[in-house]
């Protein structure tokens, strides 16, 4: 025990002053009547021990009054007294954190030699460097809100928040990891009096305002100043070492935060709260979440969970199906494995843990993750320490595994989420805003009992929706890229002849009849004038029966081996035979990459608008279809205005992609342009989702009329000539009806005052197609 008088006042920033104003005074007056209370009432053998501590306290009769700070060492064997009454009997106080001090104020005058070792360097008898104190401003909070704690409780009979303070900042001079104690202050033995007659209030009324941390303070300090009231007493307190508990909390606190698991955003946060949980930094830990894709394992590294085995084992090259067989056993027969010292043997039965010993690792265990009796992961330990790993560690981390099984199941249903979400998004026609009516018919579905019965199921539509069509499309498409195959065929035969003339100039044996014929036709003209079928034969007899032809050669005569080897290598690595082709292909994936990113944000923007549906088909362009109704979102009132609205945005995308692929010219490989154009349908139409297709599509005879012409306007002629509706630069307007055009006026005034399109608007006529007659257009230029 120690009797040094430490007021932590002196050492918080900013001057050294009483934080709480009230008059404030050391005493033992209070403990002296309190066991003076308990001689009268107790009927045990405690009461001989009540008496002595009275004959002791009576040798002092200045301690009815208070006691100043300087003279309190003159009582320390008093202060002893008060620890063995207040104390068990058997507690060791070399473990024990206990303090006697002036109530309300981090002034201690007794207390254990643990506690002041937590506080105080002994060599140098000062605070420690490495003790993190509150602030001044902290301070005062944490001491009023006790201080007006007890006042609440004492004079009217109301709790505020507790009084148990938790000090964080502690680092353990061993482990270099925070230590967490609980501050636990007995106020029983104080006396708290005041001169005037307390204010009355309604704590019904005010019960509100006063637990509410911003203002409790305050809003007190005001209606019952400090100033009030005198203190006399000691506080007694004690730390109590929580640092399982806060580790655990951790732990559960990051498994709540952990929302993006599979990305591993506070898996080394958990490994550090592990370590403080078995108080020691020597020892690590690997968390291996069981993520399966289509029933496979799968090991990310990226996801930040990791396996110290399958790290060393990819860093030795060992093949990802061994390490993956080792997990796969492992699923099986899922066990605990505890090596404190890795044996010659443990190796033998254990080939793998012979990479930890190369490292350095003497200790390693395994341990299996249930989350409601499935398997969902394990936790590796691992040290290169062995004296750290022992039963009371292994038993520590026990306690974590609830939490970190929780955390797998959560890193598990995220993997699988996000994989569904993509699909849904990349991959299927089902989309967020018409899903809530196939969940309503899948519900139907099993509670009617036609799914047991294997009875069709009902089918969804949506009436009285209103149809928008665009399309981007690569102008001269089909001209451009078989352009592109003629002209890598015409440089494979050139190839080709160069190879064969080569092999007759080489081997003077070999017979004409084993040589291909007739590869001198084919010229440049030829080529040109070929059909698709003809282009078709043609690659067929390149890649198919020419190399069987060639091997055959280089069989029989290996004077010509390496000639033949050469032709495989300028056809095959080098893609030359594939240059134009391959140089077409990347321009317009160019296009289809960009307009595709413009038209998922241009989804992305109506969906924030209205739900509605949209979806879009690649071609040698792109076509997209967007489908708008009440029906499709009835829970939602539908603007008036919303279908002129979504048409102007229709037309400002177009006129944003049409400048976006006209800036990617000078990126291609081969020029291409593109086209625009906008279908207008001034009717609504029903549309019916047809399960064998998997998408949906216009419903009932009438509006297939909406679905014939869509598909026909790409070819459209203006009226009276051969010129083609769509063009390079302009979007083109498709429409039935003079008051569609009319709108679209307003729209094309508005796009041209943003300087998106051009002042070259053209009314047309379209030829008659066939089965649609009357279609009229707009034509309008787009600013570049």
């Amino acid at each position: 025990m120690q009797a040094i008088t430490l007021d932590l006042n002196k050492g918080v920033k900013g001057p050294g002053q009483e934080l709480v104003k009230a008059n404030i005074k050391l005493s033992l007056r209070p403990f002296i009547n309190y066991i003076e209370r308990r001689l009268e009432t107790e009927k045990t053998a405690k009461i001989n021990f009540y008496r002595y501590i009275l004959e002791e306290f009576n040798k002092y009769p200045e301690l009815r009054h208070p006691i100043s700070n300087e003279d309190a060492g003159k009582y320390t064997a008093l202060f002893e007294l008060i620890y063995t009454a207040l104390s068990p009997i058997i507690n060791d106080e070399k473990q024990q954190y206990w303090a006697l001090g002036t109530p309300i104020s981090p002034c201690f005058h007794y207390g254990t030699d643990a506690f002041y070792g937590f506080l105080m360097d002994a060599t140098s008898c000062s605070l420690k460097t490495d003790l993190s104190l509150p602030s001044k401003r902290e301070m005062e909070k944490n001491l009023l809100s006790a201080f007006y704690n007890i006042i609440m409780e004492r004079f009217y009979n109301f709790s505020l928040a507790g009084t148990q303070l938790v000090i964080h900042s502690v680092i353990d001079p061993d482990t270099r990891l925070l230590k967490y104690y609980r501050l636990n202050v007995d106020t029983r033995f104080l006396d708290i009096t005041t001169s005037v007659k307390l204010p009355e209030y309604n704590l019904k009324d005010v019960k509100d305002y006063i637990k509410d941390e911003r203002n409790t303070l305050k809003i007190l300090t005001k209606l019952i100043p400090p100033q009030l009231f005198t203190v006399e007493g000691i506080s007694i307190v004690t730390l109590t070492d929580v640092t399982s508990e806060y580790a655990l909390e951790t732990v559960k606190n990051l498994v709540i935060d952990h929302n993006e698991s599979q990305q591993g955003l506070h898996t080394k946060d958990i490994s550090t709260a592990l370590k403080t949980l078995v108080g020691t930094d020597q020892i690590d830990f690997g968390m291996i979440p069981y993520i399966k894709l289509n029933n496979k394992l799968q090991i990310n590294e990226l996801s930040g969970f990791n396996s110290i085995l399958i790290q060393l084992g990819r860093e030795e090259g060992q093949h990802e199906i061994e390490h993956d067989g080792l997990i796969e056993e492992y699923i099986r027969n899922p066990r605990t494995l505890i090596f404190p010292e890795i044996s010659e043997e443990d190796q033998h039965k254990y080939p793998t843990l012979k990479l930890l010993g190369q490292v350095g690792i003497k200790s390693y265990a395994l341990f299996p993750l249930y989350y409601n009796a499935r398997l969902v992961g394990c936790l590796e330990l691992y040290t290169k320490d062995s004296s750290q790993f022992n039963g009371n560690t292994l038993s520590k981390i026990e306690a974590a595994f609830p939490l970190l099984a929780q955390l797998f199941q959560n890193v598990i249903i995220d993997f699988n989420n996000e994989i569904q979400d993509v699909i849904t998004d990349k991959f299927t026609a089902l989309q967020p805003s018409v899903q809530w009516r196939f969940h309503e018919a899948a519900y139907n579905y099993v509670q009617s009992g036609a799914r047991d019965r294997n009875f069709p199921i009902e089918p969804v539509f949506f009436k009285d929706v209103y149809p928008f069509y665009g399309a981007i499309d690569i102008r001269n498409s089909s001209i451009q890229r078989n352009g592109a195959i003629r002209r890598d065929l015409y440089a494979h035969f050139e190839i080709l002849e160069n190879t064969l003339n080569a092999i007759r100039e080489k081997s003077t044996a070999c017979a004409e009849n084993d040589i291909p014929e007739g590869v001198s036709l084919w010229s440049n003209k030829h080529l040109d004038e070929l059909s698709d079928r003809e282009i078709f034969k043609t690659e067929d007899y390149l890649q198919r029966q020419i190399p069987n032809s060639l091997q055959h050669l280089k069989n029989t005569y290996p004077e010509v081996g390496h000639i033949v080897d050469d032709y495989f290598k300028l056809i095959g690595d080098k893609r030359k035979s594939f240059e134009n082709r391959d140089r077409y292909e990347k321009s317009m994936q160019m296009i289809n990459v960009a307009v595709t990113r413009h038209l998922d944000e241009f989804n992305a923007e109506l969906q924030s608008i209205y739900p509605c549906y949209f979806e879009k088909f690649r071609t040698d362009g792109v076509e997209f279809d967007i489908y708008l109704g009440h029906s499709i979102s009835p829970g939602i009132p539908f603007p008036h205005d919303i279908v002129q609205d979504f048409r102007l945005r229709q037309l400002r995308i177009l006129a944003e992609i049409a400048r976006t692929t006209n800036n990617l010219g000078p990126y291609f490989s081969i020029p291409l342009e593109t086209t625009q154009l906008i279908f207008v349908y001034e009717k609504q139409i029903d549309i019916s989702f047809r399960i064998d297709e998997q998408r949906f599509d216009v419903e009932g005879s009438y509006n297939i009329r909406y679905q014939m012409v869509k598909k026909r306007i790409d070819k459209a002629l203006i009226k009276d000539t051969t010129e083609r509706l769509t063009q390079p630069g302009k979007i083109a307007i498709v429409y039935f009806n003079s008051s569609e055009a009319k709108a679209y006026l307003g729209y094309i005034k508005k796009l041209q005052s943003q300087r998106l399109l051009n002042d070259d608007l053209e009314h047309l006529e379209l030829e008659e197609l066939q089965g649609v007659e009357g279609l009229k257009a707009l034509r309008i230029g787009v600013k570049y």
